[in-house]
């Protein structure tokens, strides 16, 4: 839960909505709309930013857009993730081997949403864009269920309850009975596969990545176009991804999974 008395969770909120915000820069009343603040204290707010030199102040327009700082440190930071650093290796050997894209999913226990932190395309001209760093729901397709899959049980109670499976398309699972027997088969043959559920007509791969503890960290997908992808290229690229996946495991200390794929 946020705490809006807390001065530095308020900076950081607004920060998150500029960054956030569509169009490059936002003004004081968007910002406090946004919010749901006075705008008297998200000009406060904008102000202490642009000191610090994480905004900036369009001497022209009055608006703010991010500063030099920001864009430092978040260039910086970019580089520093150790899943991501040990996983793009692997994954580039992965889509070498597939010629289909790739796509990293990280795991964040404390607001339960995963996004993608890193891609590696496939060399065909058809193949689907996914948008970067942007917070994605884990209980409908691939990229989400091969990480659902290996939570604990209070968590996914827990999701199920807050999200109430909404939709993201047509082919999303929305009743808790049949998630839990699709979960329970990705946990015994150990991997995902679901078409069509995070974008219409794309098959999606996908299998966890395991941390230190045993927990479950993240996930690589394959995004395959339906047209692409058969019943005899299926064994072949999930043999692919589990030998991706668990060397990902292995680099981040985990224990790799024992089972290897059957048929679905």
């Amino acid at each position: 839960m946020q705490n809006s008395r807390n001065p530095v969770s308020k900076t950081l909120r607004a920060l998150a909505r500029v960054v956030e915000y569509p169009g490059g820069e936002i003004g004081v009343r968007e910002l406090a709309a946004a919010m749901k603040v006075a705008p008297s204290s998200a000009h406060r707010l904008l102000i202490g930013l642009t000191e610090e030199g994480f905004m900036r102040q369009n001497p022209e327009t009055g608006r703010y857009e991010l500063g030099l700082e920001f864009l430092r440190l978040a260039y910086l930071a970019s580089g520093k993730s150790p899943l991501r650093q040990r996983a793009l290796s692997h994954m580039r050997a992965l889509v070498d081997a597939c010629n289909e894209t790739a796509l990293l999913g990280i795991y964040d226990p404390v607001r339960q949403e995963m996004l993608f932190g890193a891609s590696v395309e496939s060399m065909h001209p058809l193949r689907y864009a996914i948008e970067l760093n942007k917070w994605s729901p884990v209980y409908t397709g691939a990229s989400g269920l091969a990480i659902l899959a290996f939570l604990e049980e209070a968590h996914v109670h827990n999701i199920i309850q807050r999200t109430r499976l909404s939709p993201l398309t047509q082919h999303s699972i929305t009743e808790s009975y049949k998630l839990s027997a699709e979960l329970e088969t990705i946990r015994q043959r150990g991997y995902a596969l679901t078409r069509g559920q995070r974008i219409q007509g794309a098959v999606g791969l996908a299998a966890p990545i395991f941390g230190s503890n045993g927990e479950v960290i993240g996930d690589v997908c394959l995004t395959i176009p339906e047209q692409r992808f058969d019943a005899a290229s299926q064994d072949h690229l999930i043999g692919l991804l589990l030998e991706c996946t668990n060397k990902i495991t292995i680099d981040m200390g985990g224990k790799p999974q024992a089972k290897r794929p059957s048929a679905a």
